[in-house]
C-alpha cells in the first residue's frame, strides 16, 4: 500500500476579519500584528540593526502562518542601511499552509504591506509536502517546508542567524516546542545566532536551555508582560550520519563573488540564473554557442517523472517539476506553451502504477488528473529550449571560449581557455559529457546517449502534448515535433541525423497516436540529433566535487565490509559538478541550479538531506567500495 502524501490546508474561522486555526483553537494575530512582530521577533533578534552590516542574512522561523513575520522582516530588510548587493534568506516550516485566498483576506489588514503581499501570493506554492523555494526579487528568498516541523528541520541544512519561534501557544501545540525540535533549531543555528519568541512557558525555557541557548526575559508586547530572547554562544554538535556526503562548506561566498560556469546548456544556464539571483557575478564559458547541444532542440516536454513512493528520487523529480513549472510561469511569453501533457498508460502494469500515483497524491490537487487511458498534467507543456536557456542566462557574461584546464590557486580557481586564463572564486562544471575532460570530474561514471527528434513544420499538431515512451507535441514555432531515439554515444562524438531514425520516430508514434502522424513522410522532417549525458542510476550528479585522493584513502575501509569511524568528506573548495541530467534536464536543471547556488551562498538548502545525498557526486565511488565490502563478507 502506497502511503498518501496528504497535506491539508489550514481550516480557519474568522472573527472581525482575523483568522483563527480551528485545529489548534488559537489565533494567528491580534490587534496591530505588524507592530507586535516588530517588537517580539525583530526587536528580540536585534533587527533591523543587524542587517546593516550583513552581506547575507538568514532568518529561520517555526510556523509560517499568514506570513506576517516574513512580510515585516522583508520590509525591514528593504529599508535597512545594508551593504550593496546584500541578500536575505528566510526559511520557515508550516504543516497547514493557508490557501492563497485566505492569505489575501488576512493580508488585507495590513495595507502598508500590500506590495510585498502581492509578490508573495503571486509565488505562493501548492500545498504539497517538502521544500518550496521562492525568489521574490530585492535579494530576498523564501524557502518554505510544508509538512511536520521536526521532519522539516531534520532534513534541512542551513546556518541560521536569527530565529522567529512562532508556533501556536505551547499549551495548544506542544509538539512545536518539544525538546527534540529545539535541538534541531540549535543544530541549524550559526555561531552567535539568536532567537526570539512570545512565550516564556517553563517547558520552552527548559528545552531551549538544554539545546544550548542562553536566555533572557524581556518586556512583552501589549498585555503580554514578558517574552524570551537569547543566543547560541557555541555551535551545536552536528551529528554525522553519512560522513562521505557531509561535504558542505561552512564558508559563504559574499555577494559579488566571481563564479565561472562551464557550459551554456540548460544546466549551465540554470546555474547562471540562480547565481545572479543570489548576487554573484556569473561568467559562462561555452566553446560554441548557448544551447548548442541537446538544449538546442526545437522543442522539449515539461512533464514529471513520478515514482510510486516517497523516496529521495520520487521527492526530487516531483519537486523539480513543481519548481520548473512555477519558474516558467514567471518568464516572458514565447518560452513555454502550457498546453498540458497526456501520459498514456501503454500496459496494464503502467495503468496500475498511475492509479497508485493518483491514490498517493504524488502531485498537488489540480496538477494531475485521470483522463482516458492515462494521466493529464494541466501545468505541463512544451518549452522552446533555446529560448528557455536565453531567458535563464539573462545578462550573465557569456564567453565563447573552450575551457582546457582548471586549477586551484591562491584560494580561488584559474580557468584556462584556448584564448586566455581567468581568475574566479568558484567554478561550476555543467557541460554534460564533456565534464570528463577535466581531471576533477574524470572519476564520474558518465555515458552518452544520442537522440534524434523530428519537426514537421507544416503538420497539424495535437492541442496538447502526448507521451507514451515516444512523444508527439505542438512545436513552439509551429507544426508537429516527435521523438526521440536512443543510441550510445562516446565523448566528443557529433551525432548525425538519419532518415532511418526519422522513420523510426514516425512508426513509434503511430502505435499510440496514429492520427498525429497520418500521411507524414520522412522527407518532410526537419531533424535534429544531440547527445544526452546519463548516469548509471538515472539521477543527475549535483554537488561539490570530491577530493578523490582524500576519498580513496579515508574510506578504503569500506572494502572490508566492517564499520569504522570515518572523517567528514573533503571536497575541492569552490568547485561544483552539475551533469548527468539525461533526458529530464529541462525539468530538473532549475532546481539543481538552485541547490548548488544555495550551498555557495550558505543559504538554506531547497532540497532535503536525503535528496542531497542521492545526487552527491561521490555516491558511485562509495557504492563501489561498499559492494566490494559486501562481496568480501559473502
Amino acid at each position: 500500500m502506497v502511503k498518501p502524501l496528504n497535506i491539508e490546508n489550514a481550516e480557519l474561522d474568522w472573527k472581525d476579519g482575523a483568522p483563527r486555526s480551528v485545529a489548534f483553537g488559537d489565533i494567528y494575530f491580534s490587534g496591530d500584528g505588524p507592530a507586535e512582530t516588530a517588537h517580539v521577533f525583530l526587536g528580540g533578534n536585534g533587527l533591523p540593526q543587524r542587517f546593516d552590516n550583513a552581506a547575507r542574512f538568514v532568518i529561520g522561523e517555526l510556523g509560517f502562518g499568514t506570513g506576517l513575520n516574513f512580510l515585516v522582516a522583508w520590509e525591514a530588510f528593504l529599508k535597512s542601511e545594508k551593504p550593496a548587493g546584500a541578500t536575505l534568506d528566510y526559511f520557515s516550516v508550516e504543516a497547514f499552509p493557508l490557501k492563497a485566498e485566505d492569505l489575501a483576506r488576512a493580508h488585507a489588514h495590513w495595507p502598508a504591506l500590500a506590495p510585498l503581499s502581492e509578490k508573495l501570493r503571486a509565488h505562493w506554492p501548492p500545498a504539497h509536502p517538502g521544500f518550496h523555494r521562492l525568489y521574490l526579487d530585492d535579494g530576498v528568498t523564501l524557502t518554505l517546508f510544508i509538512g511536520d516541523a521536526l521532519t522539516g528541520l531534520s532534513e534541512t541544512e542551513a546556518a541560521i542567524d536569527a530565529w522567529f519561534l512562532d508556533g501556536f501557544a505551547p499549551d495548544r501545540n506542544p509538539e512545536m516546542w518539544q525538546p527534540e525540535l529545539m535541538r534541531e533549531v540549535a543544530r541549524l543555528t550559526a555561531a552567535q545566532g539568536s532567537f526570539a519568541t512570545f512565550t516564556v512557558a517553563g517547558a520552552v525555557r527548559r528545552a531551549l536551555t538544554d539545546a544550548g541557548f542562553t536566555l533572557e526575559k524581556k518586556p512583552g508586547y501589549g498585555r503580554k508582560r514578558e517574552m524570551l530572547a537569547g543566543r547560541l554562544d557555541r555551535p551545536a554538535a552536528r551529528p554525522i550520519r553519512k560522513p562521505w556526503f557531509d561535504t558542505r562548506s561552512a564558508a559563504r561566498l559574499e555577494p559579488g563573488a566571481r563564479v565561472a560556469v562551464i557550459g551554456a546548456g540548460i544546466a549551465g544556464a540554470s546555474a547562471a540564473y540562480h547565481l545572479r539571483a543570489a548576487g554573484f557575478a556569473a561568467t559562462v564559458f561555452e566553446a560554441r554557442a548557448p544551447a548548442s547541444g541537446a538544449s538546442g532542440n526545437p522543442a522539449g516536454l515539461i512533464m514529471p517523472r513520478l515514482d510510486a513512493g516517497d523516496g529521495p528520487a520520487a521527492q526530487f523529480f516531483a519537486q523539480s517539476y513543481l519548481y520548473t513549472a512555477q519558474l516558467l510561469a514567471t518568464l516572458e511569453s514565447g518560452v513555454f506553451n502550457a498546453c498540458g501533457v497526456k501520459l498514456h498508460a501503454t500496459t496494464g502494469k503502467e495503468k496500475e502504477r498511475q492509479e497508485k500515483l493518483l491514490a498517493m497524491g504524488a502531485l498537488p490537487e489540480g496538477w494531475m488528473t485521470p483522463e482516458g487511458d492515462g494521466l493529464f498534467f494541466p501545468q505541463g507543456g512544451v518549452v522552446d529550449p533555446p529560448a528557455f536557456v536565453d531567458a535563464l542566462l539573462g545578462d550573465a557574461t557569456v564567453r565563447q571560449e573552450k575551457v582546457t584546464r582548471l586549477s586551484h590557486e591562491d584560494g580561488g580557481w584559474r580557468v584556462e581557455t584556448v584564448q586566455a586564463a581567468h581568475a574566479f572564486d568558484a567554478v561550476i562544471i555543467a557541460n554534460g559529457l564533456d565534464a570528463l575532460r577535466f581531471a576533477q570530474a574524470r572519476s564520474l561514471p558518465l555515458s552518452g546517449s544520442a537522440g534524434q527528434i523530428d519537426c514537421f513544420e507544416n503538420a497539424p499538431p495535437p492541442p496538447s502534448a502526448h507521451a507514451f515512451g515516444p512523444y508527439a507535441a505542438p512545436a513552439p514555432k509551429g507544426g508537429l515535433v516527435i521523438g526521440a531515439t536512443y543510441a550510445p554515444a562516446a565523448i566528443g562524438e557529433e551525432p548525425g541525423f538519419t532518415t532511418e531514425a526519422t522513420q523510426s520516430n514516425i512508426e513509434a508514434v503511430a502505435k499510440y497516436l496514429p492520427e498525429a502522424v497520418a500521411g507524414l513522410a520522412a522527407s518532410g522532417s526537419t531533424p535534429r540529433a544531440a547527445v544526452r549525458c546519463t548516469t548509471p542510476d538515472r539521477l543527475p550528479i549535483a554537488g561539490p566535487a570530491p577530493d578523490w585522493g582524500f576519498y580513496g584513502g579515508a574510506y578504503d575501509g569500506l572494502r572490508d565490509g566492517r564499520k569504522h569511524d570515518y572523517p567528514r568528506g573533503e571536497s575541492s573548495p569552490g568547485l561544483f559538478l552539475l551533469t548527468g541530467l539525461g533526458s529530464r534536464g529541462l525539468v530538473t536543471a532549475p532546481l539543481l541550479g538552485a541547490m548548488l547556488v544555495a550551498e555557495l551562498a550558505g543559504a538554506p538548502s531547497p532540497v532535503s538531506a536525503a535528496v542531497y545525498e542521492a545526487l552527491h557526486p561521490a555516491r558511485f565511488f562509495i557504492r563501489d567500495l561498499k559492494r566490494a565490502g559486501a562481496a568480501a563478507l559473502a
